[in-house]
């Protein structure tokens, strides 16, 4: 076995500032620019190279214990295994950013279905079925549809002004000024008028819909169109769109929750896979000398 501090003429017992003290005087002594011996290339090679090792108190306690060879094994593969450990959790992080970014745009997907879908659907309903809940009930309970409709009217004009931001373009006004950098192109696909033209014929054909169909279905539903019934399509669908939303947050709430202890999970079990990689090379690499 290679001994090191023979190299530097010291014991197993020198401190640090012995090995410094020892290398520098030998280093004078054999460097190839002083030292007219035929080996002193090969001589300070290997003083540097034990002054390396013993410099370094892992290394040194590693060689202390399983020689030199040894040590020169364990640590190579444990400065690789960091690296392979520094790269595995960078891609982690990019694939948690991919996840992260799909997860986020299938929400704003699914968001803007279940703000859409039940405006129509409810337009289609009352039309069809043309609902009279309102005169049925008491003073305070229409007090209280008419009060819930307003509020869910606000939240229906503030969550289409979302959608309509998400997924539509500002077309800029026709005069161009020289002084002004010119508008890049958007990414998005269609424009904020053709947006908010295709809610309003979308609702419009829903409720034509929903009257061809009061006419042809079998059984038996209000065939006049009344007062009432164009005053449930101002009620009935804001009502409708914000039960459906609240439900779907409370979902995508869950989903968010499971998704956070999944990924601490897989963080977790992906951290003791790394340990013990690391420790199962160390420990062939010891076996190997």
């Amino acid at each position: 076995m290679t001994d090191l501090y023979g190299m530097l003429g010291l014991s197993s017992r020198a401190t640090q500032a012995d090995i410094k003290s020892a290398y520098r005087r030998l280093a004078r002594k054999f460097h190839p620019d002083v030292s007219a011996s035929p080996d002193a290339n090969a001589r300070f090679a290997k003083i540097n190279e034990a002054y390396q090792v013993l410099s370094d108190p892992a290394r040194r306690a590693v060689y202390d214990h399983h020689g030199y060879s040894s040590s020169r094994r364990i640590f190579y593969a444990s400065r690789d295994t960091d690296e392979v450990v520094a790269k595995q959790r960078e891609f982690e992080r990019v694939i948690d950013k991919v996840r992260a970014r799909e997860r986020q745009e299938e929400r704003e997907r699914m968001h803007a279905v279940f703000v859409v879908v039940p405006l129509f659907l409810s337009g289609f309903y009352v039309m069809l079925m043309k609902p009279t809940i309102v005169q049925q009930v008491s003073l305070i309970g229409r007090i209280l549809i008419v009060t819930l409709a307003i509020y869910g009217l606000v939240h229906l004009v503030k969550n289409l002004s979302i959608v309509l931001a998400r997924y539509t373009y500002h077309v800029p006004t026709h005069f161009t000024s020289v002084f002004r950098e010119p508008t890049p192109q958007p990414d998005k696909a269609i424009s904020r008028k053709a947006g908010l033209v295709f809610l309003i014929c979308g609702y419009l054909v829903s409720i034509g819909l929903g009257y061809v169909s009061s006419k042809l279905v079998p059984f038996q539903v209000s065939q006049s169109v009344s007062l009432s019934t164009f005053l449930s399509l101002f009620l009935y669908p804001p009502i409708v769109v914000l039960i459906v939303d609240r439900l779907r947050r409370k979902s995508t709430d869950s989903l968010n929750i499971f998704d956070v202890y999944e990924k601490s999970e897989g963080r977790q079990a992906g951290g003791a896979r790394r340990h013990s990689s690391e420790a199962h090379e160390i420990l062939a690499a010891t076996r190997k000398s």
